[in-house]
């Protein structure tokens, strides 16, 4: 598992990437794979301007280490994010055989915002199971560690509302 000081330097980058998506009107998401003490690819939301509605900025960070390594598996590989990854994204990292997820905002904190915010083009759609407890469910094991710099996460959801 990663200690804070590395998790929250990694988060702080993944707001970066949140920061540049929302540059391009989209979700404030950002994400990365951190594998062997280095970044090995990041990704930012492009879910509201494009087509395809599994490109999670997750699922994209891990399809991008995967062509990279010529592999589908990443093992030693963190997949670290600004939200807590849905049930897809973390089955993604499951079958890439990744050693563990760091998180900041939750998937409650998503589905607040959505509801204090009605008719937002950000609509935060769940599917109401949490990345644990997927991560638990499958084989091999992840370890998860959330809410780190979480206020800051939450704080991005609020970007979005003044592009409205």
């Amino acid at each position: 598992m990663l200690d804070k000081t590395i998790s929250e330097q990694l988060m702080k980058r993944c707001i970066g990437l949140a920061h540049d998506a929302t540059a391009r009107g989209d979700y404030a998401l950002g994400a990365l794979v951190y594998k062997d003490g280095h970044v090995i690819a990041e990704s930012s939301s492009d879910l509201a301007n494009g087509v395809d509605p599994s490109a999670h900025p997750e699922m994209t960070v891990i399809r991008k280490v995967a062509e990279m390594l010529k592999n589908r598996y990443i093992p030693n590989g963190v997949l670290v994010s600004t939200l807590e990854p849905c049930p897809m994204c973390v089955a993604a990292a499951i079958w890439a055989k990744m050693d563990g997820i760091v998180f900041g905002a939750s998937q409650t904190d998503a589905g607040n915002w959505s509801a204090q915010n009605p008719g937002s083009k950000f609509s935060w759609r769940q599917i109401n199971l949490r990345c644990a407890d997927v991560a638990a469910a499958g084989h091999p094991k992840l370890w998860v560690k959330g809410n780190i710099l979480r206020d800051e996460c939450c704080r991005l959801f609020d970007i979005e509302k003044q592009k409205i």
